[in-house]
């Protein structure tokens, strides 16, 4: 059964423009090289003005997540990637939910 992500970073104060931009030419990129499935991605602005950011990514089912995770997660993602993604967004406010699906 396919399993959608749906992620959702609080970006930090005055960091939108440079989150998106990361977003865009380096953390998508490389994400879908690795075989995640993006699915869309939007900004939401809540009422005290803090930017979000909201994706959807799509998994076969929760063993090709695991191996995705795993694949994509790695070694050079620690040392260099962890650090710039936790410079612009709030890592205390990630928010990732498991959706299933009900094909109604």
């Amino acid at each position: 059964m396919k399993i959608i992500e749906l992620r959702e970073y609080k970006i930090k104060p005055g960091k939108t423009q440079e989150w998106l931009e990361l977003m865009g030419t380096e953390i998508l990129p490389y994400q879908r090289n690795k075989g995640m499935t993006v699915l869309d991605t939007y900004l939401q602005t809540d009422e005290d003005g803090n930017d979000y950011f909201v994706w959807l990514r799509e998994f076969d089912n929760e063993e090709s997540r695991q191996r995705l995770y795993a694949e994509t997660y790695d070694d050079w993602w620690k040392t260099e990637m962890r650090a710039r993604v936790f410079s612009l967004i709030e890592e205390s406010a990630v928010s990732v939910k498991l959706l299933k699906p009900l094909n109604m």
